[in-house]
């Protein structure tokens, strides 16, 4: 099993012709970012494509974390003066016909990813940034509430906060993120508190649970 991500620019209309090309720079670039991040994703680097439009496409091989390699790809993202931003549409299964990029590459998970990010763009979903499909209709129910819960939380995220989580994450600690900052660790400590990350990581550990008790 894998899972083929396929991701769609929020506003990208709102970007001058200029700007989009910065865009499509740093969607490249933070990916490769977010790949140093989370190593144990396994993110296909040779998967990666955009394509014309607003849309571009990738493969997790560790199906397990690609829900935390979403929201750190936003994160990464988020943190530019341009603020680009993504829906993503996880599709969870198999590869049957392998491509040069994910737009040549075909099966389950790509058909589950596209049925995805089609979900998730209609009107009942206006409100969303991340579906996942399994095509088990049971566990997807489960994985809907997860990233319903956790679409809330990470949209209400300041700048402040999403660098902060970045550090915490990157450098493995509060207080070496504190010391990063130039804040005290208590106020590191109360920035991640109020910013509802650990509340996050419990629906990405429960993503984990549900995943791993289905394989």
């Amino acid at each position: 099993m894998v899972a083929a991500v396929t991701c769609d620019i929020i506003d990208s209309r709102k970007y001058s012709n200029e700007d989009r090309r910065k865009v499509n720079e740093l969607i490249k670039s933070s990916f490769d970012d977010c790949i140093e991040l989370l190593p144990k994703a396994r993110a296909d680097k040779l998967s990666f494509s955009i394509i014309q439009g607003d849309e571009f496409q990738f493969v997790i091989q560790n199906p397990a974390l690609v829900y935390q390699f979403v929201v750190y790809y936003r994160l990464i993202l988020a943190l530019n003066d341009l603020k680009p931003s993504f829906r993503a549409g996880i599709g969870l299964g198999e590869i049957s016909i392998s491509g040069e990029d994910s737009y040549k590459m075909d099966g389950s998970a790509f058909h589950n990813s596209r049925d995805a990010i089609q979900k998730i763009n209609t009107p009942k979903h206006k409100n969303r940034i991340t579906n996942i499909i399994s095509g088990n209709k049971d566990l997807d129910a489960q994985f809907e509430i997860i990233a319903m819960y956790n679409d809330f939380i990470e949209q209400r995220w300041s700048d402040k906060q999403r660098k902060s989580i970045y550090l915490y994450k990157k450098l493995g600690s509060l207080e070496k993120a504190a010391t990063n900052e130039a804040i005290s660790y208590q106020a590191m400590q109360q920035r991640i508190r109020i910013s509802g990350y650990q509340q996050l990581d419990i629906g990405f550990i429960n993503y984990q649970s549900l995943l791993i008790a289905r394989l």
